[in-house]
């Protein structure tokens, strides 16, 4: 059995913790900035500390970090990579992904997922519980597609965005990066870099709010 840390001890972790056993990985270690945060894994060490990492030997990894904090998911990936851990996808043994798809590496894909298609999935994202992705459609890195999130065909995804729990994206649209899209909301239209979108028919909101709630949930994730 391959084993596995797990950087992010919260909620993501919980959801992916099933999944990893299920591919046959032996979680060894919980790391996260969050002293307050216990493992979510009886028995299971939980670091908060980086230079324990030097001490560990070079196993799989995946970040448990969800959410609009694609960035942080990334960079956190990056530097495990640069501390010679291994890249690996966490994908569901209940999730649907097309043989003509193509997912890079560490993407999570969680049940009930389906990827049709056609369908580039980038380095770092995560298409959550029963989200669906149609046929043709391009997801930049760092993505997270929140549980039953509907992409329709040939739909791009710029770097960095997150689409909410519910939202539905209509077909052939562009959404740029680094765009928050609320749950439940319809995007009827394009949509530029770094906009918040929400509501039926989405419609833009000021990000300056946003922004510090962001910085407030991922302060202790940040490298």
């Amino acid at each position: 059995m391959n084993n596995i840390i797990v950087w992010g001890a919260t909620g993501q972790s919980i959801v992916l913790e099933e999944i990893i056993s299920d591919m046959g990985l032996n979680i060894v270690a919980f790391f996260d900035r969050n002293k307050e945060v216990k493992s979510p894994i009886d028995n299971i060490k939980i670091f908060y500390d980086e230079s324990e990492l030097t001490k560990m030997d070079k196993t799989y990894f995946v970040v448990a970090i969800g959410g609009a904090n694609g960035r942080d998911r990334v960079s956190i990936s990056e530097k495990l990579l640069n501390f010679g851990f291994k890249s690996i996808s966490i994908i569901s043994k209940y999730a649907y992904v097309s043989k003509s798809s193509k997912i890079m590496d560490c993407v999570q894909i969680l049940p009930n997922a389906a990827i049709m298609p056609r369908v580039v999935i980038g380095k770092y994202s995560i298409i959550n519980t029963s989200a669906s992705v149609d046929h043709e459609c391009v997801i930049g890195k760092g993505v997270h597609i929140a549980p039953n999130a509907t992409l329709c065909g040939c739909i791009e995804v710029g770097d960095y965005s997150f689409i909410g729990a519910g939202a539905t994206i209509l077909p052939r649209i562009k959404i740029g990066k680094n765009v928050i899209i609320g749950s439940g909301s319809v995007v009827t239209k394009n949509i530029e870099d770094n906009k918040i979108f929400y509501g039926v028919p989405a419609t833009e909101q000021n990000r300056t709010e946003q922004n510090r709630t962001e910085q407030n949930r991922t302060e202790q994730n940040r490298t």
